[in-house]
């Protein structure tokens, strides 16, 4: 850990995290900001090495933020401490365990994704907005996703309320990042059966055979899918709705999908 103590505002560092709250610096400088213990310990489990952690020791709490600023000091990452003027102003929201890191990630190119045989892929088209995305990457954490492809994604998945919605997983499995035209070749080229949700002309869910190589796409609330995938051989779904709604929140559709799928294939294993 540094002695020295950052207590400028005018500091270059304090200014870059600040302005890292914003997605031109994200995309200037390939970086991004965790806010929470919880979401460092997951980037750093899944060997997503922060480039400095900024640690305010009068406000750092006791349990995973100190856990987590001792595991990325035993790894060799900077440890910068702050003072609380400081800390006050680089801090994001309401979190306020005391700490923030600076880490690169981006999302993988398609090319980087390698499919086996039964992969199980999500794909999200045009989503926007950063809760729904982070609960989505949430769910695929827990429903054992091979990998998730986000196609002409709205919402930047570096949004550190992105990180903060989905806990860390963000890290944790392969997000990928492309066209939706790049993104229907792809699952064609891998034999991925791509199945679609349409509110209104699909078959229900449960009634369709989900195992083998399948793709779940689900597509942004207020749009549905663009005309792409009507030209795309796929397989239509819809979730039967009972009241006057029809249709759930991107999330929710997701996490109903994803565990039919789970369900379809009980005792798949993710190794």
């Amino acid at each position: 850990m540094s002695d020295e103590i950052l207590t400028s505002l005018q500091n270059p560092r304090v200014k870059q995290l600040v302005k890292l709250r914003e997605p031109r610096e994200r995309r200037k400088t390939g970086l991004t900001r965790i806010d929470g213990a919880r979401e460092l310990l997951r980037a750093m489990q899944a060997e997503v090495e922060p480039t400095v952690v900024y640690v305010c020791e009068p406000r750092l709490r006791t349990g995973e933020p100190a856990d987590a600023v001792a595991r990325a000091a035993h790894r060799g990452v900077a440890i910068q401490p702050v003072s609380e003027t400081v800390y006050d102003k680089i801090r994001y929201g309401d979190r306020d365990e005391g700490l923030c890191a600076v880490l690169a990630w981006s999302p993988l190119d398609l090319g980087a994704l390698d499919p086996r045989p039964d992969a199980f892929v999500l794909v999200i088209e045009g989503a926007e907005k950063p809760g729904n995305l982070g609960a989505i990457l949430r769910t695929a954490d827990a429903a054992g996703v091979d990998a998730v492809i986000l196609a002409d994604p709205v919402c930047e998945p570096a949004n550190p309320n992105v990180i903060r919605a989905s806990m860390g997983t963000l890290f944790t499995q392969p997000v990928a990042a492309a066209p939706t035209t790049e993104v229907v070749a792809w699952l064609r080229d891998h034999a991925l059966r791509a199945v679609v949700t349409r509110p209104r002309d699909g078959e229900p869910y449960t009634g369709v055979d989900l195992t083998g190589a399948v793709a779940i796409v689900l597509g942004a609330e207020h749009a549905g899918l663009s005309e792409a995938w009507a030209s795309a051989d796929t397989t239509a779904v819809s979730i039967p709705m009972a009241g006057v709604s029809d249709s759930l929140n991107l999330a929710a559709a997701t996490a109903v999908l994803a565990f039919e799928v789970v369900r379809q294939r009980p005792g798949r294993s993710n190794a």
